[in-house]
């Protein structure tokens, strides 16, 4: 960690931007879900395996976001690439 080369001030801006980022992918996600369930309102149409994809990129973007603030270790930037594969090959 950097800490040491960092004013407090430098630091609550960089945790203040990570949070922001946060607020972002979460935004983004309440209004992708929420297009969605105005769509299921058609009980002829089912869209949970699209909820399942936002939220799964949502979680994947928060997952870099925090790696990139070095507060989460087990990020894997071809993760997200390897689930989308296995839900492919799953309906093929």
């Amino acid at each position: 960690m950097l800490y040491g080369l960092f004013t407090f001030t430098q630091l609550y801006g960089l945790y203040q931007k990570v949070v922001n980022k946060i607020v972002s992918v979460v935004n983004k996600l309440d209004k992708e879900l929420d297009e969605l369930n105005t769509l299921s309102e058609n009980p002829e149409k089912k869209h949970n395996l699209k909820k399942w994809l936002v939220e799964r990129k949502a979680i994947h973007e928060i997952k870099k976001i925090l790696h990139e603030a070095d507060k989460y270790e087990k990020y894997d930037e071809k993760e997200l690439d390897k689930e989308f594969k296995e839900i492919n090959d799953l309906l093929l």
